[in-house]
């Protein structure tokens, strides 16, 4: 027995001395298994921070794409808890204490304007900065640090103040260095400090977002789905494009029958010569998060902005042609790199290339019905006759080379009195002998 435990690694030699200990147990009649009947467990109603929306002693989630306002949101909850301010649907608020734990906010350039544009009373409102070490020296903090947070709730509550919430923003920064795609370990980085939120009766609200899958909402909360299953509640924070409206609407609520969803605006305040921003409730909304999401138009991807300025650059220019040279010359731009953005234009049918090293921008061919004569240029004594079909779309003519002829309406090319049928530049050749392909 003792060489073929020896040959196990550490491991298995744990588990199997587990399966020897449970097997004693049970050999001597003694219970492994820690069981209570809910006869001696007491009913306990939900204790809500914002009634049927977010619960004490549970996590929360505010999800959503960058830049529609869930650090503004969360920074709402902690003003409204340090002045016992009513919620937006007016359903009461405790005052008391908020800590805020963030990774991606300014507290001085960013956080406290802030919350002064949302009037708050920012002496119960502190933030963690770190774990202070033996050496007096500051650690980053991270979710694991449970008995650091317990050290910070005692301090607010060595204030006299109440300790309700807790904001960490975002969650996925701060988790000691764990991958926020494991289950497993997103699990061990929430449970001790939802189990701490439980016991100390506080709400934990945290930031999430959104990843770019698409299917049910459930998924679309960013890393394990472990963040979405550990949380009491998640909200989302979204735009509907179909309406042109901010919405915060439910994913999800485990705990009671869920209050709705509103819309909302982001606007900006001057707090004594800093203008900062702050979320704005108007409405409540009904929408479902999955038909918003579902719905959802793509945004329009903006060409590269070299491209842009090319086709401003021959816009200008049009009806004449430029060469690559004279593009790049106006751009300030180098001529490779100028040709290399032509190139990929060219493929997008974004730029035309009629030869000779020129460009120009396509034109918009107006289907044609009938043909009429071609007008001279004024001052002109020479003219030509244009034959056409008027009865056949698109039927035969023919347009015989004049000495001085306008034709702008064929190919957006005017031949000017230049001699005996000499045309100003091989483009113009290269258009008005391939006309009929132009028309048709």
């Amino acid at each position: 027995m003792a060489d073929s435990m020896a040959a196990l690694d550490t491991r298995e030699f744990m588990m199997e001395a587990a399966k020897i200990k449970r097997a004693a147990a049970i050999e001597r009649n003694e219970p492994t298994a820690i069981i209570k009947p809910f006869s001696e467990i007491k009913p306990e109603p939900i204790t809500w921070l914002w009634k049927n929306r977010i619960a004490i002693g549970k996590l929360t989630i505010y999800a959503g794409d960058p830049g529609l306002g869930k650090s503004q949101g969360t920074l709402d909850l902690a003003a409204r808890v340090s002045l016992g301010k009513a919620f937006p649907d007016g359903s009461p608020c405790m005052l008391g204490d908020t800590i805020i734990l963030s990774s991606e906010d300014d507290p001085g350039d960013t956080i406290r304007p802030r919350l002064d544009a949302l009037e708050a009373d920012v002496s119960r409102i502190s933030i963690i900065k770190g774990e202070r070490a033996p050496d007096g020296s500051a650690k980053p903090m991270n979710l694991l640090k449970v008995l650091t947070f317990m050290d910070a709730i005692n301090q607010i509550r060595e204030k006299g103040h109440d300790f309700h919430l807790l904001i960490v923003d975002p969650l996925d920064g701060f988790l000691d260095g764990g991958d926020s795609n494991s289950n497993e370990e997103v699990r061990a980085a929430l449970d001790g400090l939802c189990s701490l939120a439980e016991r100390e009766r506080f709400a934990i609200v945290g930031i999430k977002h959104l990843n770019k899958s698409k299917g049910d909402a459930a998924y679309r909360v960013g890393g394990s789905i472990a963040f979405t299953a550990k949380a009491r509640s998640v909200w989302i924070f979204t735009k509907d494009r179909e309406k042109d409206r901010c919405l915060f609407l439910p994913q999800k609520n485990n705990l009671g029958p869920g209050g709705g969803g509103f819309q909302y605006s982001i606007q900006a305040r001057d707090t004594g010569g800093i203008i900062a921003p702050f979320i704005s409730w108007e409405g409540s909304a009904d929408d479902d998060i999955q038909d918003v999401l579902n719905t959802q138009r793509p945004e329009r991807k903006r060409p590269a902005p070299e491209q842009e300025a090319i086709i401003e650059v021959l816009r200008e220019a049009s009806p004449r042609h430029m060469t690559t040279g004279d593009i790049a010359a106006v751009m300030g731009k180098s001529k490779q790199s100028v040709s290399n953005a032509l190139g990929k234009m060219k493929e997008k049918g974004k730029v035309i290339y009629p030869g000779y090293g020129q460009w120009t921008i396509p034109k918009e061919v107006t289907p044609v019905t009938s043909l009429t004569p071609v007008t001279p240029p004024i001052g002109s004594d020479e003219t030509s006759g244009v034959t056409t079909d008027e009865s056949v779309t698109g039927g035969s003519f023919t347009a015989p080379l004049a000495k001085s002829v306008s034709v702008s309406s064929v190919t957006g090319e005017t031949i000017p009195p230049s001699g005996d049928d000499v045309y100003t530049s091989p483009e113009q050749q290269t258009l008005w002998e391939n006309r009929e392909a132009v028309l048709y």
